[in-house]
């Protein structure tokens, strides 16, 4: 398979995001973190994140030894966000700061561009 690129799209992850997507993919050969982004959610958008083998159509990024798969549906919506992880008791897992998000609901899992 050949990785598709789209030079205007840029996504970058923190570094501990790429502690956490290294030890997720590291077992599974292949696979990739997956972002996209669907209808729904209280602000009207939603992220998707997901490890797995990325599809065709999928735009696809490098961030240091990490590989990450951008839908490219939802690469607009997408481009300039940074993924972050926080390894914590509360709060803790995958954050996407994305500077497109004009509004996002109380909880951070949706948005509104």
């Amino acid at each position: 398979m050949s990785d598709r690129k789209d030079a205007s799209l840029h996504v970058q992850l923190s570094p501990q995001a790429i502690v956490k997507v290294r030890q997720l993919t590291c077992s599974r050969p292949g696979h990739v973190l997956r972002l996209s982004v669907t209808r729904g959610g209280c602000a009207g958008y939603e992220y998707q994140l997901e490890i797995t083998l990325p599809k065709k159509e999928d735009i696809l990024l490098q961030v240091e030894d990490v590989r990450i798969a951008v839908d490219p549906a939802s690469s607009t919506l997408l481009s300039g966000t940074t993924l972050d992880y926080k390894d914590s008791l509360t709060q803790g897992g995958f954050r996407v700061i994305n500077p497109q998000a004009k509004s996002t609901c109380g909880c951070g899992s949706s948005f509104q561009p």
